[in-house]
């Protein structure tokens, strides 16, 4: 966790800590079904990244109470909060010292996480943290780019449980096993980097 701690750039405190035990807090206190998902969770899980933030995820239900829980405890939203009909699908509350991104979720697999993700202690305070697969099942459904290579470091750094992510998507999305596939063989057997070009004369 010390590499959330430091921003290797400026060798200065980023802050993080702080902010992620005040969320964390307040969540638990308000009993707000969660799960610490993104950076944060792959560095509990034994993959650091450098972050700034903390992610969380909540079921739809749950998402303006998670909201009301953060704003009590010193978070604002970074755009009006619409209380009328569906939540967003993502807010980012704000602090001084960082931010929470909370991903509202209304479907699978994030509220498996949420229903499922074991308790463990992140800077001290103990929360619901996304595991190894669970992880593997989130960046399996992103396009982001940097998602892409959180999924080839699980599959190739750690011994992520794949028969129980292939169960998962049998029952849920057989449609995604495919691309399950595909994506652990180019993470396991990388295309050769393209040859560089001849120097000019």
């Amino acid at each position: 966790m010390d590499i959330l701690l430091v921003d290797p750039v400026t060798g200065l405190g980023t802050g993080l800590a702080a902010v992620v035990r005040k969320a964390l807090r307040a969540l638990n206190a308000a009993e707000i079904p969660y799960a610490v998902i993104g950076a944060t969770a792959l560095a509990v899980r034994g993959l650091p990244r450098m972050t700034v933030d903390l992610d969380v995820v909540v079921v739809t239900e749950d998402a303006f109470a998670a909201l009301d829980a953060l704003e009590a405890a010193g978070f604002h939203s970074a755009a009006p909060i619409v209380r009328a009909g569906e939540p967003e699908a993502m807010y980012i509350m704000c602090h001084p010292k960082g931010e929470v991104d909370v991903l509202v979720a209304a479907a699978e697999p994030e509220s498996t996480v949420v229903a499922e993700a074991p308790r463990t202690r992140v800077f001290g305070v103990e929360a619901p943290v996304a595991t190894l697969e669970h992880l593997l099942l989130m960046y399996l459904y992103s396009n982001q780019p940097r998602h892409f290579g959180d999924l080839a470091r699980i599959v190739t750094d750690t011994k992520v449980d794949l028969a129980s992510v292939e169960r998962y998507l049998a029952d849920v999305h057989p449609e995604m096993l495919d691309v399950l596939k595909s994506r652990v063989n180019a993470a396991r057997n990388p295309a050769p980097a393209p040859r560089r070009p001849p120097r000019r004369r």
